[in-house]
Parts: structure tokens; C-alpha cells; sequence
């Protein structure tokens, strides 16, 4: 990623929530309000992205960025949506059980906080993000209307530590029951910067909470990838400088997660997303990414 410019991965995860919520076939995977709120981080990155996401929805152009997906990840834009439902239940559920903090890190254009604090007025919610792309989230954030119980934090994480990054802030409380989210986030790191993270969450909440993580699982050859991705796909993020650089086997995760101090609660995958949300209804055979897992742990605090 660029330092001037705002995350392409951001965008292209907005883009796609609006134009599946503009298709009644697939619009019931998109969370509720998602595409709202996408549309105007779209419009404060450039009305004419916007403009082009709405042009190629259009049924008889949706072709286009289906095509696009086939060529490059298939199934990975059914992906996302599922993988925000997963993550919004268990940031719920935390809720549920007591956590008074909510904690987004490399929020990008994701919907989660910006839904969530308007139902949850007395939960603090905390983005924190780099700074480019977190310019136009404040920008679509002034349209659409703010919670005051929603803070925005800009700070680039591979430079300054999340602890200097919160202790900054006035509105973290290290004290309180905290949800932390890290969506998309983390195999763009090495695995030293990766074990960093970690480290840092272990050291910034001295309660106990809950910790919502997606992580890669690696390829066969040990390559951190989308395991159906087409050769296109490592061009492309090295073009937009978003490489992936780490990954996590999934039965080393309740190993990694101890070393830290947290527990493991839950892990979902693409077999998870279709037995929990495809089959119900009778779509089973709709094609979904694979090789990202989506980890839900608990910190027990001292």
C-alpha cells in the first residue's frame, strides 16, 4: 500500500458489498446497512469509483466483475460478506457477554463499528487505521452521520505500536472488557510482525475480552494464498503492493493463540460458511473462497 493513497484491498471489499446488495439473487448475504455505508466511503474515494461500481451492477453488465472473480479468486466475493456475518456474530456475542469496548484494527472501509455503535450506545467503538485510508472513512462518516460513541484513530501499525497507538487515544480503556477485530489484516505482515501484534494485545488489555481475528491457512507448497486463487492473483497484489506474507496452519492456532494468553473459542472456514449460512437455504453449491480461517478467542484477564 501505498503512504498517500488509501487501501485498493479497502475499496475493492466496499465495491464488492454494493454490487452484491444491488443483485436480489445474492443481496441476503450482504449484512444489514453494509452497503449504505459503502457506498460512502466509495463516493469520499472518488464519486466516479461509485459511479462505476453502480454502472457494472446493472444485470446486464454484471458479467464483468464476475468474470473478474473467476480470473482471479472464485467465490471470493461471497466470501467477504460471509466472513463480516461471522465476525458481526461473534462481536455480538461478546456484547452479549459483557464487553464494553470494541476495538477495530486496519478497520479500511469495513461497516461493523459504524453499525454496531448506534444499537450499542453505551459500548466505546475504536477504529484505528492508516491514515489515507481513514481519511475518506471520516469523509463518508460526516455524510452519513456519527455516534458519539465511535472514535476514529489514524496511526500506521508497521511503524507504531499499538500500545503507544491506544495510550494516545483518549477514549481506551485498558481496564475494560475489550473486543478486538483484526479483519484482513494480518497476512499482509511477516510472521515477526504478526507475532508482534500479539504480543502488543496481550500487553494493552488487562481484561479479559474476546479477539476476532482472519488469518490465512497455508497452500499445500506452504504458499499464504487463497487456495482456488489463480496465478493472476499474485500479479496483481504485487502490483498493488498488498502482498501476502504470512500464515497460520490450522492446527497450530490453539498453540499459537496460548503462547499469548488467549484461548481458542471457535475457528470458521469455507466449510463452516456453507453448513452455516448456504445450506439452510438450499445454495450449497455456491462457490466460496478457501484458505482463510476466521478465529474467535478469549483473553482471560488477571
Amino acid at each position: 500500500m501505498r503512504e498517500d493513497l488509501p487501501s485498493s484491498t479497502a475499496a475493492i471489499i466496499a465495491a464488492a458489498t454494493v454490487f452484491l446488495a444491488r443483485d436480489s439473487r445474492v443481496s441476503d448475504l450482504v449484512p444489514e446497512g453494509a452497503a449504505m455505508w459503502c457506498a460512502h466511503c466509495l463516493e469520499a474515494l472518488s464519486p466516479s469509483v461509485l459511479n462505476a461500481v453502480r454502472a457494472v451492477s446493472h444485470p446486464a453488465l454484471r458479467w464483468v466483475p464476475r468474470l473478474a472473480e473467476r480470473l482471479t479468486v472464485p467465490g471470493l466475493m461471497a466470501h467477504f460478506m460471509l466472513r463480516k456475518r461471522w465476525i458481526e456474530e461473534a462481536a455480538r456475542a461478546g456484547l452479549e457477554d459483557g464487553c464494553e469496548q470494541v476495538v477495530v484494527l486496519g478497520a479500511g472501509f469495513d461497516t461493523l463499528a459504524l453499525r454496531l455503535c448506534v444499537e450499542f450506545p453505551r459500548v466505546r467503538f475504536i477504529e484505528i487505521d492508516h491514515p489515507a485510508t481513514q481519511k475518506c472513512k471520516r469523509l463518508a462518516v460526516e455524510q452519513g452521520g456519527q455516534a458519539g460513541n465511535l472514535q476514529f484513530i489514524a496511526a500506521d501499525l508497521a511503524r507504531e505500536r499499538l500500545q503507544d497507538v491506544l495510550s494516545a487515544g483518549q477514549g481506551f480503556r485498558p481496564d475494560a472488557r475489550s473486543i478486538f477485530v483484526i479483519e484482513g489484516l494480518l497476512m499482509y505482515l511477516c510472521d515477526d510482525d504478526l507475532a508482534g501484534v500479539f504480543r502488543s494485545l496481550s500487553a494493552v488489555n488487562l481484561a479479559s475480552g474476546r479477539l476476532v481475528f482472519t488469518v490465512m491457512e497455508p497452500t499445500p507448497d506452504a504458499r499464504s494464498a487463497f487456495h482456488n486463487a489463480t496465478p493472476l492473483v499474485r500479479r496483481l497484489l504485487s502490483h498493488w503492493s498488498e502482498p501476502f506474507k504470512s500464515s497460520l496452519r490450522r492446527d497450530d492456532v490453539a498453540r499459537f493463540l496460548d503462547g499469548f494468553g488467549f484461548g481458542l473459542l471457535s475457528l470458521a472456514t469455507a466449510e463452516t460458511f456453507r453448513a452455516r449460512y448456504l445450506r439452510p437455504v438450499g445454495r450449497e453449491d455456491l462457490t466460496l473462497a478457501r484458505g482463510e480461517m476466521i478465529v474467535v478467542a478469549e483473553r482471560r484477564g488477571g
